[in-house]
């Protein structure tokens, strides 16, 4: 998914398992993606098959929530 995607309710992460920090894999976008569809997107998120190591990674899974906080935090036009 790339960055400014709007993101489903659920979304999948590669996780390091000996840090336990997400990793994010290089895309053509030119950006690292670090959230994902599906647990097999996320596994064949790089060309040389390194995350299919689950010994090495795990996959997260996290529920995204959007929470407005302030509407207008910059005070707009009067």
């Amino acid at each position: 998914m790339k960055p400014r995607e709007k993101k489903p309710e659920e979304v999948y992460q590669i996780v390091d398992r000996k840090t336990g920090i997400s990793v994010g894999s290089y895309s053509r976008a030119y950006c690292d993606e670090y959230d994902f569809e599906s647990v097999a997107q996320a596994r064949s998120a790089n060309c040389h098959g390194v995350f299919k190591n689950k010994d090495v990674y795990a996959i997260a899974k996290y529920r995204v929530i959007y929470e407005l906080i302030d509407g207008d935090v910059d005070g707009g036009a009067k």
